[in-house]
């Protein structure tokens, strides 16, 4: 090589790229959301669980009280899942250097568990309430 030329640099690593490839999309998406059997039951349960809970608002009955725990206790249920499936995101992310990607699931996957845990205390709320209504 002359003095005048230059070695070609190698490209240094941008910030938010992996050097590792990652494996081709299978299977069906929903934008860049995977559709698996247990997000699309999780998906149903929570629809009906709040169309349950809807239902029983409007419903003026004796048993209306257990069915709002009811609806109450589904959709927290469903939401503590879902906030559970969120670590795994965040760690896979946090692996993979998409750093803002775990940084906006770990903030969505804590509002699922505090809402989940609101839902849960609506049920108990609830329970109690119709448990301290029954004539002895």
């Amino acid at each position: 090589m002359s003095r005048n030329q230059r070695a070609p640099r190698a490209k240094a690593p941008t910030a938010g790229t992996s050097t590792a490839r990652r494996a081709p999309r299978t299977g069906p998406h929903i934008g860049p959301l995977r559709i698996t059997p247990l997000r699309v039951f999780l998906a149903l349960a929570l629809v009906g669980g709040l169309a349950f809970l809807g239902w029983s608002v409007l419903v003026r009955d004796a048993n209306q009280v257990p069915m709002m725990a009811t609806g109450f206790a589904v959709c927290g249920l469903v939401l503590a899942v879902v906030a559970a499936m969120s670590v795994g995101r965040i760690i896979t992310a946090g692996r993979e250097g998409r750093d803002g990607t775990a940084v906006v699931t770990a903030l969505v996957g804590g509002l699922m568990a505090m809402a989940s845990m609101l839902l849960l205390a609506g049920a108990v709320i609830m329970s109690l309430l119709w448990s301290g209504t029954k004539s002895l």
